[in-house]
């Protein structure tokens, strides 16, 4: 791996849009129920309420779920997990 590619994996973030979470799955599809999305989805109901509502970062180990989630539901994954890509520096 040059240079380059590892300032690349050095500054690729992984997140979780909650704004389009909250919208198109928790209050449609389960009345803003923080217990029974949270079973569907395979985590604690404190975790997700936390990640819902006071600004906590979901881990990898809850993106996989929601991710596993969204392709057990038919959901694309990309409107609730997103990748950003911090631009390189010149002179790297």
């Amino acid at each position: 791996m040059n240079e380059q590619q590892s300032y690349d994996l050095d500054h690729l973030y992984i997140g979780f849009n909650r704004e389009n979470f909250i919208r198109d799955i928790f209050e449609p599809k389960y009345n803003a129920n923080v217990a029974q999305c949270a079973m569907e989805i395979g985590i604690k109901p404190n975790y997700l309420r936390d990640i819902l509502y006071s600004g906590r970062n979901a881990g990898a180990k809850t993106l996989s779920s929601i991710y596993r989630y969204c392709v057990r539901a038919e959901l694309d994954p990309t409107r609730y997990i997103f990748v950003f890509k911090e631009e390189s520096e010149a002179s790297v």
